[in-house]
């Protein structure tokens, strides 16, 4: 079997990312796990990509793992599931829990069967580094009356998957995983254990015997809503005595304290590692929650035993410190609650954004030097002073760092539609163009934005492509609202994964609201904003099996057949050709639907690539290449071509002539779409032709003779803080580090902050 031996190893020890050890931990589930679904979105679209580079190993044992169309097909695949005794789980972002929240209400409400299990991955942003939205979605899976698991390290979010679906069979309650960017980013060296594989599955399915099934709990509607929910409070107390049992919350217990903290997942870490730099560690007993909806109140009781104050440390809004104040005062226990205040101070924990181990030490240093002892605090104020000092002189410094707004890639289709409306808004607005190109009075286009890679036309030099933002395939909803009252036309960009996760949901709504508006359907034949996984577009599925492509024109001709609307495709790479057609669709009335069909510029060229370097081990040199070169005695330095593409491979280069453009051939892919904005004619394209190969400009050596490097010997924890740009360089850099860490027996443990950039 050809598959990544890391997920076939059952003891000892294995690097793995976050993503990968959801998988793992999938794997390691007692009695194996049966179906794995959901739809991909920082900081959880590595999951679907774990499963695929796996694809062999599920599809052997009849584990059925599928990409759905959206989140809300995702949970109502999960609600399918525990029709029987199948263990199942569904990942999506924060933003996407919103789109499954009627699923999913609906599921846990019926619940979970108690012999099978259901998890749900949330994928939380608490930075807001690539999520539209604030997430956080430990508030919505309280409005869903659905418990929330929360792992801290990554071992625990390998080990907890097991641990989830025995909660969710306990308490008969779908359980939220939640999983912020620190954990699902990152990853570490953990233990690994035996891998299961369900009895039933696909290669071997069962027959459901209806005349078996609870009707009055799996058909919710009045009056059994009413009774269901009035069984919420007996679950949720099943819920804690497996969690008790499983050990899933526990006290680092110092006795008796002035304060005691209460924190959950990763704020936990860095709680501990800001009481490490303050040199207070062990001077205080801290409870770290698993289950942190809802909260367990007998470990609140055991507390207020030791601590007459509770601190609570969490990311983002008051939802522990709600719960833990509510939970005290029915109690009666005789402690004061704090947390995003701290009374005495500026400024308590903050609710905003995430958390770091500095901005903890800021925060809470000079808090707790108040409610130390005066021995405690003769002996630890040294430290506490030094490191508010450290914190205090760092924050001074003045960086000044190069702006890098984020980008379409070099290659990508996405560049070419927006730089030819970028020039067809600007034209229709003018008087002269309209009344000799069109013969009527200017018009000025209103963008309606979507969710995707084209989600980054907000930022220059395409911000006025996108005027409004309503979130995935909702741009021709969005367009909806204000339609009937205006007399612009209207233009909504649109993605092909985009198209089947619910905006042709958006076009037939526009059809039958009789809508003025264009739709740019940009079929690239991926999922590219999160990492290039299959859609119903493609020929293959997650697993690699063969199935039938959904046309996208074939669905919009269903919908609008009657309405004689016409579906065009073309190739906007064709950029006059490209032109001319929208141009005149767009000036049309009513619906129109346009296809700009070219391939993500990434798959295309990594297959260009691919396919290079075989003729080069074929022939041992490359016979044809062809780069796009700027004259520099030619170009003027107006920067026409930057404002109009926004292309990373164009670059600044220092002449004898004074500044100019030049290409950047580490990024550029001479795609000539530079070339044809006509911005200047000193572009021009240079063919390399070879017969033989390049000389060598390295002399030859044996690489036998380089000396062997000395063997790194670590006898303490050790760090390293890797800078970049974006790109693949400091993801190489990190995994190579880790991997030789790895091979030498050391714990790792690492951690990525992506962003749009």
């Amino acid at each position: 079997m050809k598959v990544d031996p890391r997920f076939l190893k059952e003891e000892g020890q294995e690097v793995f990312t976050g993503n990968e050890l959801i998988v793992k931990g999938l794997l390691e589930t007692e009695g194996g796990s049966h179906l794995w679904t959901g739809y991909p979105g920082s900081p959880i679209a590595g999951f679907f990509d774990c499963i695929e580079s796996i694809a062999e190993l599920p599809r052997s044992y009849g584990i059925h793992a599928f990409i759905a169309n959206n989140e809300a097909l995702a949970a109502a695949a999960l609600n399918g599931s525990q029709m029987a005794g199948l263990r199942a789980i569904a990942a999506m972002k924060s933003v996407g829990v919103h789109v499954a929240s009627d699923a999913l209400a609906l599921g846990n409400l019926a619940g979970a069967h108690p012999e099978g299990g259901a998890l749900v991955v949330l994928g939380d942003d608490p930075w807001n580094d690539s999520t539209q939205v604030p997430s956080d979605s430990r508030f919505l899976c309280k409005h869903m009356h659905m418990p929330v698991l929360e792992p801290g390290t990554l071992q625990e979010v390998k080990d907890w998957i097991d641990a989830g679906f025995k909660l969710s069979s306990s308490s008969e309650l779908y359980i939220g995983y939640l999983i912020s960017t620190a954990l699902a980013d990152g990853g570490a060296s953990v233990l690994t254990r035996r891998n299961h594989f369900p009895h039933h599955n696909t290669l071997n399915p069962f027959s459901i015997d209806t005349a078996k099934l609870d009707l009055e709990k799996s058909v919710l509607l009045p009056p059994r809503t009413s009774v269901r929910e009035a069984n919420f409070p007996d679950r949720y107390r099943r819920l804690w005595a497996k969690a008790r049992q499983l050990g899933i919350d526990r006290v680092d217990d110092s006795g008796a304290a002035p304060i005691a903290f209460i924190t959950s997942a990763v704020a936990y870490s860095y709680l501990r590692q800001a009481l490490a730099e303050l040199g207070l560690s062990g001077r205080f007993p801290i409870l770290k929650l698993g289950v942190t909806y809802p909260i367990d109140p007998a470990h609140l009781h055991a507390l207020a035993a030791m601590a007459p104050i509770f601190c609570v440390v969490e990311e983002r809004r008051s939802f522990l410190e709600e719960q833990v104040t509510l939970l005290t005062s029915q109690g009666d226990l005789p402690v004061k609650v704090v947390g995003k205040v701290l009374p005495g101070q500026p400024a308590g924990i903050p609710s905003d954004r995430g958390l770091n181990p500095s901005l903890l030490a800021e925060r809470l240093g000079p808090w707790l030097r108040q409610h130390l002892s005066p021995e405690i605090l003769h002996q630890t104020a040294p430290r506490i002073d030094a490191a508010l000092a450290l914190i205090a002189d760092t924050a001074s410094v003045d960086i000044h760092l190069a702006p890098r707004t984020p980008t379409f890639c070099p290659g990508c289709p996405h560049r070419d539609s927006a730089s030819v409306l970028v020039e067809i808004k600007k034209d229709f607005a003018n008087p002269d163009f309209m009344t000799r190109r069109h013969r009527r009075n200017p018009v000025d286009l209103v963008f309606h934005g979507d969710t995707g890679c084209y989600t980054m036309l907000m930022f220059e030099p395409t911000k006025d492509l996108m005027h409004n933002y309503s979130g995935m395939g909702l741009g021709g909803g969005t367009g909806m609202g204000i339609d009937p009252f205006i007399t612009n036309k209207q233009v909504v960009f649109m993605g092909d994964s985009t198209f089947f996760h619910s905006g042709q949901v958006a076009i037939s709504n526009s059809v039958k609201n009789g809508q003025d508006i264009t739709y740019i359907i940009l079929d690239n034949k991926t999922t590219a904003m999160t990492g290039h996984q299959p859609t119903p577009g493609v020929e293959q599925d997650l697993l690699g099996n063969t199935t039938f492509t959904q046309s996208i024109d074939k669905i919009i001709e269903a919908m609008t057949a009657e309405g004689r609307i016409a579906v065009v495709r073309v190739n906007p790479a064709l950029r006059e050709h490209y032109r001319t057609i929208l141009e005149d669709t767009i000036l049309r009335d009513g619906v129109k639907v346009l296809i700009a069909d070219k391939e993500c510029g990434i798959t295309f060229h990594r297959r260009l690539a691919r396919e290079e370097r075989a003729i080069v081990r074929d022939q041992g040199f490359l016979p044809r290449k062809t780069h796009i070169n700027i004259t520099p005695e030619v170009c003027e330095y107006c920067l026409e071509c930057t404002v109009a593409t926004g292309c990373p491979g164009l670059t600044f280069l220092e002449t004898d002539l004074g500044r100019k453009i030049q290409t950047d051939l580490s990024w550029c892919v001479a795609d000539t779409a530079c070339t044809k904005l006509h911005a200047c004619p000193s572009f021009e394209e240079a063919i390399v032709i070879r017969n033989r190969p390049p000389e060598k400009r390295l002399p030859d050596f044996d690489p036998t003779t380089l000396p062997a490097p000395a063997e790194f010997a670590a006898d303490r924890p050790w760090h390293v803080y890797l800078a970049g740009v974006g790109g693949m360089g400091i993801a190489t850099t990190t995994a190579t580090l880790v991997r030789a860490a790895h091979r030498q027996g050391y714990r790792i443990q690492f951690a990525e902050k992506n962003g749009l950039a």
